[in-house]
């Protein structure tokens, strides 16, 4: 029992696949083993590096995108400044001829003022993240098994850095762990078939505990 308590504290690490270049997450204790790779089905050598490939498109693409916000911002102000300096001032009314009081009408109320309306800018929420069911699936030919199921990025951001955290229990209901896959980039509208590895012989279900996203 105390072997597998540690087994279960050991910290996640992330390794790249020797094939195809994507991180595969693992446990500590699982570092040095062979296993299958979740995204292209090799097998690979377990091994943690400190920064994942993509990671670095990750921030230029961030950098890009405050770039373009601040171009577009000084655009629109230029362009609000150039209407303002060419603006034609309005024609000063003239005053009107004094007519007999039985002729003089009420001038027409306004019944309604347009008011211009912007739509508001949407924002990123957890709640843009679509998870299918679950699975335990084992790997053909190996004793390894994995969570399995496809994560939906349902909106139209760039989602940098996402994580799945998979709360495991035995036949009985029991806790016994948890499982996680990482992806560092997921497009607008693009769903993700992740592969989380589980470690502990006694989990019989999963469900998602977390879906987190690197700020």
């Amino acid at each position: 029992m105390g072997q597998l308590q540690k087994m279960n504290n050991s910290p996640d690490l992330i390794g790249p696949c020797q094939h195809c270049g994507n991180g595969v997450e693992f446990p500590e204790t699982a570092a040095g083993s062979i296993a299958l790779c979740p995204h292209c089905g090799q097998q690979t050598t377990l091994s943690a590096q400190s920064r994942l490939p993509g990671q670095s498109d990750t921030s230029r693409s961030r950098s890009m995108w405050i770039v373009l916000c601040i171009v577009a911002f000084v655009l629109a102000a230029g362009a609000g400044i150039f209407v303002l300096k060419h603006k034609k001032p309005a024609p000063t009314p003239q005053p009107l001829a004094a007519q007999p009081s039985e002729t003089i009408s009420n001038p027409p109320t306004v019944a309604t003022q347009q008011v211009a309306q912007v739509a508001a800018k949407p924002q990123k929420s957890e709640s843009d993240f679509k998870v299918s069911d679950i699975k335990l699936e084992k790997t053909k030919g190996s004793s390894l098994v994995y969570a399995v199921g496809t994560l939906k990025n349902d909106s139209e951001f760039q989602r940098f850095g996402v994580r799945i955290e998979i709360d495991l229990a035995d036949r009985k209901g029991t806790n016994v762990g948890k499982a996680s896959d990482y992806i560092a980039v997921l497009e607008p509208h693009q769903t993700w078939p992740f592969h989380a590895l589980i470690t502990d012989p006694k989990a019989f279900t999963a469900k998602v505990a977390s879906i987190k996203e690197a700020e």
